[in-house]
């Protein structure tokens, strides 16, 4: 386990149940955490960062070896689709008996779609709104898996030339009248998992950096983000920008390994082993929470910030408990169902 990578996982899981906590906050006509609700956000750049840095790791010793593709894709669908699916199940039942309590933001529900993490329209959700983040997951996992029928320096160069390609097509060909499916593709989120890549390549050749570069990465990589959430723009490419500051943050982060290691933070590693659990789960909490707080809390400008702060809880602890009883033991069966 690299201890940074599952620091940056739990910071990123509590970066976006903030932002969701945020956006019920302005649907109740809280005026608390307007700024929070876009930049929490930033929880999504940083968790396609680490995916293009922990691709590179988990398959160094696996280029050109036989069934290794099979192998890779096996693994990634073990890891995150029994979850996914679970979780979708869910939303179906409460979709079924109470479709206004799925998706309340607006747009339709295309049940399909949301099983199978297939490209939406502008007008489309899926049942688990987050599962927006899997589909390019997956994407990038197709698309690397093709790297693993090279040699790795082969492979991993025309994974990256293959997202350059994309980000260039993004911003170069008009999206006016374009089929919602080349959408998906030509997309500068794609980036992301391209700086992942370069953040494991840059780390492997530099093994000692000194305290103070990684300190000053995180330091710059912070204020970039809250420039960048302030209404400003560097490139004027949104992935490039967000990109460019989580890449720094997680660079100062992971280049730190060693200290971490001699000063574990138990319960942002606990965070972050839960992530994806907290990451699935937190939306039906905040919404259950909100329930509750109707029927039994009197809400007014006096008790708001202790119910954002009750959601906040509830979140990571139902997601602790997601991954101790249901993510670890889904993974468990669904591997034993492979072997």
């Amino acid at each position: 386990m690299v201890l940074s990578i599952q620091y940056l996982r739990g910071v990123a899981a509590i970066l976006v149940v903030i932002s969701h906590i945020a956006w019920k906050n302005i649907q109740m006509g809280g005026t608390t955490m307007h700024w929070w609700h876009e930049a929490g956000t930033f929880g999504v750049d940083i968790f396609f960062i680490i995916s293009g840095y922990i691709m590179v790791f988990i398959t160094k010793d696996m280029h050109q070896k036989p069934n290794s593709v099979k192998t890779f894709l096996k693994n990634r669908f073990v890891r995150i689709v029994p979850l996914y699916w679970f979780y979708t199940l869910v939303a179906l039942a409460i979709f079924i008996m109470m479709p206004e309590r799925v998706n309340s933001a607006g747009g339709g529900t295309d049940i399909l779609k949301s099983f199978f993490l297939l490209p939406l329209k502008s007008s489309e959700n899926y049942l688990v709104g987050v599962g927006w983040t899997l589909h390019y997951e997956f994407l990038f996992y197709i698309l690397f898996s093709f790297a693993l029928l090279f040699n790795r320096r082969v492979g991993i160069i025309a994974v990256e030339t293959i997202i350059i390609s994309l980000l260039f097509g993004s911003i170069f060909i008009s999206m006016d009248g374009l089929n919602y499916i080349f959408y998906t593709f030509l997309n500068d989120i794609f980036i992301e998992f391209a700086l992942g890549i370069v953040l494991y390549f840059i780390l492997l050749k530099f093994k000692e950096i000194n305290k103070n570069i990684s300190i000053l990465s995180i330091i710059i990589g912070i204020y970039l983000f809250y420039y960048l959430h302030t209404g400003n723009s560097i490139t004027g490419i949104h992935h490039i920008d967000t990109g460019t500051s989580a890449f720094l943050i997680c660079f100062g982060v992971v280049s730190l390994e060693n200290f971490w290691r001699k000063r574990e933070f138990k319960l942002l590693t606990t965070i972050g082993n839960a992530s994806y659990s907290i990451y699935l789960l937190h939306p039906f909490i905040l919404v259950a929470v909100l329930i509750f707080s109707d029927k039994f809390l009197n809400i007014n400008s006096n008790n708001e910030m202790l119910l954002i702060i009750i959601m906040f809880i509830v979140s990571i602890i139902s997601g602790y408990l997601s991954y101790l009883f249901i993510e670890s033991n889904l993974i468990r069966w669904t591997k034993r169902l492979f072997s």
